[in-house]
């Protein structure tokens, strides 16, 4: 049996690590208002008025809501079966011997267990539990989670022995098998992506009875409790969009880039310049002064369009705003400047929300530029692919000590779009 829990010890710790390399580029997600369904399986073990070593099965499903990041509230079935070994009751008041009733105060002979059946026979309890718990979620801004909890716990068990004839407690109705009683443990939530976490927890169940192994000692009455220990998956199912912190200041490599725009290639006119942060440049980007122009433009230049304005926390432009329209006419001008130019269409949106919910919104960004563009006449196939990038490579870095109306005008320029070249002209 020690071999036995040394194996099951390092079977979770070996899991535990495998899961904590997934998680470990995954940002934390205890946050206010998230919703979790998820279940686990493991072991109980059983601590009564037997003296026993064996371990039984058990599973758990549970929904979670954290009503604050730090603090949830859990909703939970346990169930599973517990197996004991009925121990010889030389000495030991109990109910009868051999099986009929009589004094509960009688001995037993040796032959038989304390709750009447064989001894040495292994027994049963099934059991089922509806808990309710508080947890304190510990370091809730990290990636490993652990937690305390504890709440109450309707529980419902039935003793069965091995043999076919009924417990004696159990056969003359000694006990009731529904009791209230209290919980609590220990665990963990480790994310493994967005919406898929990795979870286990160490439960202690105090029954609030002595009848859970159909035997109660009247001279020495106590608890019988058990313990429960499983490891499983939660999988997310709402969580509120929630501000992000402001991104890191830009590293010390940041490129500050001046990207010109065009409406006129035969004149070759400048309408706008603008200047962008850039904090990893890994393509080539349009540069220059007021002087220079790219009529051809080579593969992987980029041309950002921070004036392309959308309405906060949709796909719609932002007609509201003088020069909008104009803006997405440039867009129009740089990929129709020649028939073979090809261009991928980037999207990205302002440090609002949830990581996830501002890169679909991104995608939704860039697919609507596509669709305007077709909709001017532009060819499909000029659009080589949309693209969208989140809050990824800000144009500018959204301070938390201004005021709303200096944050919005900062992230008026992260909800922008850029055009990439992946086909040059010739």
């Amino acid at each position: 049996m020690k071999n036995l829990n040394k194996l099951t010890a390092a079977a979770i710790l070996a899991v535990a690590s495998f899961f904590g390399l997934l998680s470990s580029n995954v940002r934390a997600q205890e946050v206010e208002g998230a919703l979790n369904f998820g279940f686990d399986a493991g072991l109980n073990k059983y601590w009564g008025n037997f003296s026993d070593s064996h371990f039984g099965l058990g599973g758990d499903l549970f929904i979670r809501w954290n009503i604050i990041d730090w603090v949830s509230l859990r909703a939970s079935y346990n169930g599973g079966v517990i197996g004991y070994k009925s121990t010889g009751s030389y000495g030991i008041p109990g109910t009868a011997p051999s099986g009929s009733i009589g004094d509960e105060h009688a001995l037993f002979p040796v032959s038989a267990g304390a709750d009447g059946s064989p001894a040495g026979s292994l027994n049963h309890i099934r059991y089922g539990g509806w808990d309710l718990m508080g947890e304190i979620n510990f370091f809730p801004d990290q990636t490993f989670v652990p937690f305390f909890e504890a709440g109450i716990e309707a529980l419902n068990f039935e003793p069965d022995d091995a043999t076919p004839s009924p417990l004696r407690g159990n056969a003359n109705a000694a006990y009731s098998k529904n009791v209230i009683g209290g919980v609590t443990g220990v665990g963990f939530d480790m994310f493994i992506t967005q919406k898929v976490t990795f979870n286990g927890q160490l439960l202690l169940h105090l029954t609030g009875t002595d009848w859970l192994d159909d035997y109660s000692n009247p001279n020495n009455y106590r608890q019988d409790v058990y313990l429960t220990f499983g490891l499983g998956f939660s999988y997310n199912l709402f969580t509120p969009p929630q501000p992000e912190p402001p991104p890191a200041a830009p590293a010390s490599s940041t490129t500050i880039i001046n990207n010109n725009y065009f409406t006129d290639t035969v004149q070759k006119a400048v309408i706008y310049i603008d200047t962008v942060v850039v904090a990893k440049v890994d393509t080539v980007f349009m540069t220059g002064t007021t002087d220079t122009i790219y009529v051809n433009p080579p593969v992987n230049t980029i041309f950002n369009f921070p004036g392309t304005l959308f309405i906060v926390n949709t796909d719609q432009f932002n007609t509201a705003v003088p020069g909008n329209l104009a803006n997405l006419y440039q867009i129009k001008h740089l990929v129709e400047q020649c028939p073979n130019l090809r261009v991928e269409i980037q999207g990205f949106a302002s440090a609002e929300g949830t990581p996830e919910h501002n890169q679909r919104l991104s995608e939704l960004r860039a697919d609507r530029i596509k669709t305007w563009l077709v909709a001017q006449g532009v060819s499909p196939d000029k659009v080589a692919s949309t693209r969208g990038f989140g809050t990824s490579n800000p144009a500018v870095k959204e301070r938390s000590d201004v005021s709303a109306a200096e944050l919005e005008r900062e992230r008026v320029q992260n909800r922008r779009i850029a055009v990439k070249v992946v086909q040059a002209c010739q």
